[in-house]
């Protein structure tokens, strides 16, 4: 594990605290959350979302996917 220095503004951190015990967390325990779900966010998507991706294109390139306009699909969904 890795230590860092935080330097944050008093609001910024009196906002932070009461996100944090809105759901019950520590501070830390809070921070520590928010920067795993961010870097979550940054990663590469997964190998099974890019095989379901190549998989696509070439289906794609084939011309075996059909497309539906946006009229389409709203009606079809009621909307």
């Amino acid at each position: 594990m890795v230590r860092k220095e935080l330097h944050l503004d008093e609001k910024v951190i009196s906002a932070l605290e009461a996100e944090a015990k809105r759901q019950n967390r520590s501070l830390k325990n809070y921070l520590e959350h928010l920067a795993i779900e961010q870097a979550k966010k940054l990663e590469t998507p997964s190998k099974e979302y890019r095989d379901m991706m190549d998989s696509m294109l070439k289906r794609l390139e084939k011309g075996e996917v059909e497309f539906s306009s946006l009229e389409e699909v709203m009606a079809r969904n009621g909307l």
